[in-house]
This record gives C-alpha cells, structure tokens and sequence, in this order.
C-alpha cells in the first residue's frame, strides 16, 4: 500500500515534468538556442512552474507517509495488545496449573499423613493390636488421667507419666497440624512458623477444612486426653505450638466437657488455659447438676 502510493506520486511527478516540458517546447518550438539568456528564461519557467508542484506533492507525499505510519503504528499497537492479552491468558492458564498442582501434591502428602493418623489411632484403641505392639490403650490412659486424679494438674501430671507409649499417636497428630498451617497452599503461616505467625495471621478456609478432616475421626476420649496433653501457658513448654495449633483450628469445638456420667472438673479447668476459640463458637458444658 505505501509502495503503491510512492509510485503514484513519482508518476504524477513525471507526468507533470513531461507536460510542463512539452507546452514550452510546443509553444516555442525551433531549434536549440545557444543563447544564456533564453537558457535561464527557459530554467526560470521550468522551476518557477514545476517548483510548487513538486514542493505540494512532497508535502502529499510526506502525509501519505505519516498516515500509512500511523496506521501501521495502530496496527502494530493492536497487534500488541492482542499479544498481551494473550500472555496474560497463558499466564493465568499456567498460575491456574501450578496452584492444581501445588494443591495435588499437597493432597497427598496430607492424606498420606491422615492414613499414618489413623493407623496409630487404630493401634492405640483397639486392645488386640495395642497389646501385640506393646502400645498402652486410649481407656488405660484414659483412667489413669481421669479417675485416679482430681484436678488439671494432677491429670497433666498422670498423663505425661503414663503417655510414653501413646506419644507416637500425638506427635503423628502435630506433625500433620504443622503441615497444614505451613504447607497448605492457601495457608498464611510461613515456613517459620513462628508463635505469632501461628495466632496472628488469618486462617484460610481450606487449612480449617484439613484441620477439620483430621478431627473427624478423633474420637471423644483421644480428643479430651489431647487437651490435657496440650494445656500449657508458657511459650517455653514443649507443647505451646501445639496448644497453638488447636487453638487456631478450634480442634476442641465438639470435645464434650463430661468425663463418663459425670461433670470433670479437669476438663473444666481448661476453660482457664486455652483460648475461648479452640472450642468454637459455642462451649458445650454439662449441667450443674449432672
């Protein structure tokens, strides 16, 4: 198209030139003069005639040109665009892919966690397997930290004796907490996991939906011994990320407060340790006169 135009102005240009040529030589034909006068009279005509022309199709000439360059700017510049959207769609195609991946990948760590969870949650409530692996029962411990005890501290007391062969059971259950704050991919904690990172920053719908998953199959007497295990109110106890943990996930919501057929004043006591968010929305007490 700019090619096309060139040519049209060159062949105006020369076609101008010719006739203007033709007219003088038409209107004054004879021989050549040998005259430098009638030379610079015919030089005069010459310029003087095809000099605006020529200077009015260069300025044609030079719009063409900023006309066709604007249009190939416009092009260009839609084309661009084009481009960029284009970018931002694969862009946003492969950030869609990594977070499917990302999510995969955490998956199956997590359940492959839960399935560990659930083995030696399995090992340590079934008398059978327990006894065959030398694991103390959830009721044994269960009896020992409530029964033979009458307050929170004694209980803590009877449990850290009596829980050296159901410890495996627990550590398996932080790890996987741990795992879920840190390495969920909406998750907000950070690989520092730092105590205030663990109450300070948001939780994401997703980490309350493992952490949830996770707690389901607790069952009512693991979940209360797990409170006893985690009541501490010191940074320097070895179980304060853990207290964290529960507390960030609301893991105690559904733990009910009576120990048997009766009111436990240790799992009252609890009330007074955690904060009020690791029983949920509501705290289920047992009546006064239960």
């Amino acid at each position: 198209m700019k090619t096309s135009r060139l040519i049209y102005f060159v062949l105006i240009a020369l076609t101008s030139m010719l006739v203007v040529v033709g007219f003088y030589f038409y209107s004054f034909h004879g021989p050549l003069s040998t005259s430098n006068s009638d030379w610079g009279t015919f030089g005069d005509y010459f310029g003087g005639v095809l000099n605006p022309l020529f200077g009015f199709l260069s300025l044609m000439a030079i719009l063409a040109t900023i006309t066709l360059q604007s249009a190939e700017m416009d092009l260009t510049r839609k084309e661009l665009e084009r481009a960029a959207r284009a970018q931002e769609k694969s862009e946003m195609v492969l950030n869609a892919q990594a977070k499917t991946q990302e999510r995969q990948q955490f998956e199956g760590t997590f359940f492959s966690l839960l399935n560990e969870h659930n083995k030696a949650l399995q090992e340590i409530s079934s008398p059978d397997l327990g006894a065959r692996k030398g694991l103390s029962r959830v009721d044994d411990l269960y009896g020992d930290v409530f029964y033979m005890t009458l307050n929170l501290s004694q209980s803590r007391s009877a449990f850290a004796q009596s829980n050296r062969l159901c410890g495996k059971y627990f550590r398996i259950l932080y790890q996987i907490l741990k795992f879920i704050a840190v390495e969920c991919p909406d998750g907000s904690v950070g690989e520092e996991f730092g105590s205030e990172g663990i109450k300070g920053s948001s939780v994401a719908r997703s980490e309350k939906m493992y952490a949830n998953m996770v707690r389901a199959f607790i069952p009512d007497k693991a979940l209360q011994l797990l409170a006893i295990n985690c009541a501490c109110d010191s940074p320097v106890d070895a179980f304060w990320k853990f207290k964290l943990l529960l507390e960030r996930y609301e893991f105690l919501e559904h733990m009910p407060f009576d120990i048997e057929d009766h009111k436990g004043s240790q799992l009252m006591e609890l009330t007074n340790i955690y904060e009020r968010s690791v029983f949920g929305s509501t705290i289920y007490l047992p009546d006064d006169d239960t």
